[in-house]
């Protein structure tokens, strides 16, 4: 709600109710890693998070790119959209490019579930899924994550490990660490508030992590309102 100026006071202030327009103020959150790998930064992942009302749009990119001898060994970018509303995935919109392959995954909530338009999987799950974008620890109760990268529904299982420490540019900081495994193999780093604070898998027969390089307000709580 506009807050009225100081000066309307007193019973009189009631004569101009209903004459100020309701109005949502978009609340934003964001989280920016670095991809280490062998030693080297070789990618990002950027993740910014805008909730209105009940509505919250996550908007997603992912850039890798390795050299050797300054030719391109692999590239992989992804740029994904999400629409959530009270913790349930309701729209995806996404794109990757993994050299000169494009991937897609096109989604739309209905009635009896999530409908998927794929560059792999094409067809309806059931029940209330995740993606493999991470950005809440509660995804980590739900056993499908819809792969942002072409649409695969993935069977997971969640462990909890116990506590561990998470790598950003400022040093370490403690975190609770959850093994993925099933369809998915990775490691997931979260604080005690539920904010994101990296992962980590192998790649190429070598571990890759994200280093935290920025964060700004919640992402979690912003998304589970």
């Amino acid at each position: 709600m506009i807050k009225r100026r100081n000066f309307i006071m007193g019973s009189g202030s009631t004569i101009f109710t209903g004459l100020y327009p309701v109005v949502t103020f978009a609340e934003t959150a964001s989280t920016y890693f670095s991809l280490l790998w062998r030693g080297l930064d070789v990618g990002f992942s950027s993740i910014k998070i805008k909730r209105s009302g009940k509505k919250v749009v996550a908007n997603i990119e992912v850039k890798i790119s390795v050299k050797v001898l300054n030719f391109d060994a692999f590239s992989y970018n992804l740029k994904n959209e999400e629409v959530w509303e009270s913790g349930v995935l309701k729209r995806i919109n996404s794109e990757t490019v993994i050299g000169k392959k494009v991937e897609f995954v096109k989604g739309i909530r209905k009635k009896n579930g999530f409908n998927i338009d794929g560059s792999k999987y094409s067809g309806l799950v059931e029940g209330n899924p995740a993606t493999t974008s991470y950005f809440s620890p509660e995804f980590l109760k739900r056993k499908t994550w819809i792969s942002t990268q072409d649409g695969d529904p993935l069977s997971v299982s969640a462990t909890k490990i116990g506590p561990d420490m998470a790598k950003t540019v400022n040093g370490e900081i403690p975190a609770t660490l959850w093994k993925i495994s099933g369809d998915l193999d990775l490691d997931l780093l979260y604080a005690k508030d539920g904010k994101w604070l990296g992962s980590r898998f192998y790649a190429g027969g070598s571990q890759a992590e994200f280093l935290l390089q920025k964060s700004e307000g919640n992402m979690h709580s912003l998304w589970k309102v």
